[in-house]
């Protein structure tokens, strides 16, 4: 085992428009003096870096996502060592938006993980040095779409660009007499009618034990179901690139893109990202680092390794969107050349609804992670507001809370966590480990 390790790890870099002189002058100054200690700083890439000059895809993450390789150099001022690009939306531009984002990054010499030009290249760590230690970083997505799959050469067939994968399976829990409902439902809707033709001819396959399908929905009737199940596959894939990893590098740590929710709300763990998560640790993973949702979620201490089941997002730049495509505007019934902040404006009714309206999107931490022969030894944040309604491009960008917003975050942070025995405490504006 290498010397200690100290680890920064943020939210989600939603980072679509550049960043102004007075920004990095003033209220990053205290964030930088955090982070600047520190052997490695992680963040998510949620975005694409290109030069809008290709197509945009005919799906997206929820909103087309891109900076140009210009305004993406005020990121890079950051000081971030390393960028995951395993999102929902990294292939908002299609394959040329995801190429490019990989050649812009390898141009600048920044480390990333999490997609690739093959399933092999998504699913390989990125290699950081420090102090004659190194660490491995890992990244994957659960919140893809089919099409952004990375794939697999064969001896006949190229791979396909994607991004890395862990899928999961969803069962809703029902009792027999509502099975025989269903039954009877889809007797007489013929629901289920093309899917048993597809069955029957091999193309799809037929249900487990104890899961009854209707239409695209499963739903398990017996109880030998979770709601949520990792993918068997994709999960025995990902243990032992952790576990191959563990063999090459010091540390090892895996940054976890996830959407889902556990039942009806956004701060809600879903059963599968818990299994996946703790797995990881099991395989070797000294910290996990999930991000997604836009919301922080709880903090787990599992096998003396950090488990954030979410850290919500550090820069949230969602409504300096530059353009849009012309999907958006028929979408929300809108002239197809509007432009992007019209766009927005009619998803959100005129900024009554939507994550840009909630203030919870914008509150997070800034983790500071110090490991001593492979254990964490001290586990430090900052609490952080990614500029909550900020007025013209200072908007989105993040500045440390302090007084009742400091007190505010800790409070979320401290009762989301509880459930999972970690105990909380802020010190001079530092949530610490009880």
């Amino acid at each position: 085992m290498g010397k200690g390790f100290k680890l920064i790890a943020t939210g989600d870099a939603l980072f679509t428009a550049d960043v102004p002189n007075e920004y990095f002058s003033g209220d990053f100054k205290k964030i930088q003096t955090f982070m600047s200690d520190a052997d490695a700083k992680m963040t998510n890439l949620e975005t694409n870096v290109s030069a809008f000059g290709e197509f945009p895809n005919q799906y997206s993450g929820g909103t087309w996502l891109n900076v140009t390789p210009e305004e993406f150099d005020d990121l890079v001022k950051f000081g971030f060592d390393y960028f995951s690009t395993a999102n929902n939306h990294c292939m908002d531009y299609s394959y040329h938006g995801l190429l490019s984002t990989i050649a812009e990054l390898d141009k600048r010499g920044l480390k990333h993980s999490g997609t690739g030009k093959s399933l092999k290249d998504a699913a390989a760590p990125a290699t950081l040095n420090f102090n004659g230690g190194s660490v491995g970083i890992i990244a994957v997505d659960t919140s893809f779409k089919e099409p952004s799959k990375a794939g697999v050469e064969t001896k006949t067939m190229k791979s396909r660009p994607g991004v890395n994968y862990v899928g999961f399976e969803q069962y809703f829990p029902i009792d027999l007499v509502q099975l025989e409902q269903l039954k009877n439902i889809a007797a007489t809707s013929k629901v289920n009618a093309y899917n048993d033709l597809l069955t029957a001819d091999g193309f799809s396959l037929k249900a487990e034990n104890g899961v009854y399908q209707f239409g695209n929905t499963k739903f398990c009737y017996d109880g030998s179901k979770k709601k949520t199940e990792c993918n068997k596959k994709d999960k025995a894939r990902l243990m032992q690139s952790i576990e191959q990893a563990k063999k090459v590098y010091d540390y090892v740590v895996l940054a976890v893109h996830c959407h889902e929710i556990g039942d009806t709300k956004h701060e809600e763990v879903p059963e599968f990202l818990s299994e996946l998560t703790k797995s990881a640790v099991d395989a070797g993973a000294n910290a996990v680092i999930c991000n997604g949702t836009h919301q922080l979620r709880p903090l787990e201490i599992y096998k003396d390794s950090p488990i954030f089941y979410s850290l919500g997002d550090f820069i949230y730049q969602g409504m300096r969107v530059k353009y849009l495509p012309a999907d958006f505007m028929i979408k929300y019934g809108i002239d197809v050349n509007s432009t992007a902040y019209e766009g927005l404006m009619a998803r959100s009714e005129g900024g009554k609804k939507g994550l840009q309206t909630k203030r919870c999107n914008f509150l997070t931490v800034l983790p500071k992670m110090t490991f001593e022969g492979g254990k964490l030894k001290t586990l430090e944040m900052l609490p952080v507001v990614a500029g909550f309604k900020r007025q013209g491009k200072m908007d989105g960008l993040p500045y440390v809370a302090e007084g009742d917003e400091a007190i505010e975050i800790f409070n979320i942070l401290k009762e989301l966590s509880a459930p999972y025995g970690t105990e909380l405490e802020l010190n001079n504006g530092i949530i610490v480990l009880k």
